[in-house]
């Protein structure tokens, strides 16, 4: 039995990436509702200090009320960066400028004896804070308080600063050691998530892909597609040439046979960009972004050569194929256009390939 990876480490560069970054949209509004709370937190700390004073704080009004602007700056980001790394990084120093201007505020406050407290209240926007990070930025950003808190002493000489060292220090290595097994609890919701979905957008018999494919690489309300934008696309629909006659005179299990044949032969045909799709039946689609008509029946020709000229085990195979180039709109227009021209190879003798021209 296949062992199962159990931390994220074991995934490849790319596999990993696409964890962290499926970590961060699942967690991110968590983040950022966290970071809110805590800058709204931060702000009432202006009533503690005129509690301090006894009056109007204006001495502090300013380190209290400058927070809104970083606030504001990682709110715009939330909404136009969708990079893990970026907001990652963002959220982090988010909260070290709400722990700055803190030290900013205690340094000018005439009573420093709440300052541990208020490295405990940080200790716990670290934890929250981690849930969208990977694990090793969440240890760094983390450690970063210690270093925030000795060079915040030499401003403010803290009285008990050995003790807020002593306390810290363990809540770090506890909270990171919270994170590495939150990290590879939610590694392993991913994979099954992954299993799932592969299994929702693969046809069963054949291994490529299904119609379910399109609610990724096309919008839900348009239906137009989103992948490579500004480039060409191209659609080649294919059918097997007098499949009806495979399944009535060997079976329906060797009618599986040679499906799964056509579908490897596809997969071997195009690039690994490309997407192989069963349509229905014998019917398949294949997507080729980036190529233009020109190109998309040089790869038609060449599948159309590999299916006839391959080894099914069971008969002679030839394929009838229809292309036609995406220019906007539904990708159903297309598919469409791509049939068109499909129903006149099978209507010209069929083992052809023909293009779809604007006259049909």
């Amino acid at each position: 039995m296949e062992k199962t990876i159990t931390k994220a480490k074991h995934l490849s560069l790319d596999k990993r990436k696409l964890f962290y970054q499926s970590k961060y949209d699942y967690y991110k509004k968590v983040n950022r509702t966290l970071l809110i709370v805590a800058t709204i937190a931060y702000l009432f700390f202006f009533v503690t200090d005129c509690a301090l004073y006894g009056r109007f704080a204006r001495e502090t009004l300013l380190s209290r009320a400058i927070i809104v602007v970083p606030l504001a700056v990682f709110l715009v980001m939330y909404k136009k960066v969708r990079n893990y790394k970026i907001m990652t990084i963002a959220s982090y120093l988010m909260i070290h400028i709400i722990i700055w201007c803190t030290d900013w505020a205690t340094y000018i406050l005439p009573n420093r004896d709440f300052a541990g407290e208020g490295m405990l209240i940080m200790n716990l926007i670290f934890v929250c804070a981690g849930f969208v990070a990977p694990y090793k930025y969440a240890i760094f950003f983390h450690t970063g308080l210690i270093v925030d808190i000795l060079i915040a002493n030499q401003f403010i000489h803290y009285d008990n600063v050995g003790m807020m060292i002593m306390f810290n220090a363990p809540c770090v290595i506890a909270v990171s050691t919270m994170h590495y097994a939150m990290e590879n609890g939610y590694l392993d919701h991913y994979l099954t998530n992954e299993k799932l979905e592969s299994l929702v957008i693969h046809d069963q018999l054949t291994g490529v892909f299904n119609r379910n494919i399109f609610k990724k690489i096309a919008d839900a309300e348009s239906e137009e597609f989103t992948m490579c934008e500004g480039l060409p696309i191209s659609i080649v629909m294919i059918d097997l040439d007098y499949f009806k006659k495979i399944n009535d005179k060997f079976g329906h299990e060797a009618g599986d046979i040679v499906l799964k044949y056509a579908a490897n032969t596809l997969k071997s045909s195009v690039r690994s960009s490309d997407y192989v799709i069963r349509w229905g039946g014998e019917e398949f689609i294949v997507i080729l972004p980036g190529c233009d008509m020109k190109k998309a029946l040089e790869i038609a020709e060449k599948i159309r050569v590999n299916i006839e000229s391959g080894e099914s085990t069971i008969c002679p195979v030839t394929a009838s194929i229809g292309v036609a180039e995406y220019i906007g709109g539904s990708y159903h227009d297309v598919i469409e256009c791509a049939d068109v021209a499909l129903y006149r190879a099978k209507k010209n003798g069929r083992n052809q390939v023909v293009e779809y021209k604007d006259e049909e």
